[in-house]
């Protein structure tokens, strides 16, 4: 989706794909908060912080010789689309690091699920919301990923499965959006399914120590 519209917080200007992505984020950590224990809300929240960190400040990499020039562009600009894959790759390997004392379990899957799958739709469905795009690619984005969450996290308990349908039906929606595949969305939609069944397979290896002890 294209962005048409700014919003502005006092001496900050923010697009409102930016405003779409703390939204989402808020809303889905408070979702996670009430339907899983604290402790996976905690989780979720440690990653958000390490993506709009690193993607924030990776406009230092993007770059560097107007941060050297502007220093206070570090308050207004952010990495842009590099940014955004540079903190997705951030908490992938905080995820990796930590997975040990997060110590993965059923409810641990679920929760990861849920936390991909519904950042991505509420991300979505907000930018949607927000800007002004081809009315045509607003509804088809609105009708197919909020009625595909829904299936997802109401029948499907597979956390394969689910990623995969997700990620396929928003690779299905961006052919009718005006940038197509080439958008950011996309791209974080496939590491982030690739992040989803690492850890299944970190949890699954975790059961199997547990039971060899």
């Amino acid at each position: 989706m294209n962005n048409t519209e700014w919003f502005s917080i006092r001496t900050l200007t923010l697009p409102a794909t930016a405003v779409a992505l703390l939204v989402a984020f808020f809303i889905v950590w408070l979702v996670i908060r009430v339907q899983f224990p604290k402790k996976w809300a905690g989780v979720y929240g440690d990653a958000v912080f390490t993506f709009i960190l690193v993607w924030k400040f990776s406009v230092i990499v993007t770059d560097f010789k107007a941060v050297i020039a502007q220093p206070f562009a570090l308050l207004y600009f952010n990495g842009g689309t590099i940014g955004v894959f540079l903190g997705a790759m951030a908490v992938s390997l905080q995820l990796w690091w930590n997975r040990k004392k997060i110590h993965l379990d059923e409810t641990g899957i679920a929760a990861c699920s849920w936390a991909i799958i519904l950042t991505q739709s509420s991300y979505q469905c907000l930018v949607v919301l927000l800007n002004d795009n081809p009315t045509n690619s607003e509804v088809i984005t609105l009708l197919v990923l909020s009625t595909l969450t829904v299936l997802i996290l109401w029948k499907i308990a597979a956390i394969n499965r689910a990623l995969f349908l997700y990620t396929f039906g928003l690779i299905t929606v961006a052919f009718f959006q005006p940038l197509g595949l080439w958008q950011p969305a996309v791209g974080v939609s496939v590491i982030l399914f690739i992040v989803g069944i690492g850890v299944q397979r970190l949890a699954s290896e975790t059961k199997s120590f547990g039971g060899k002890e």
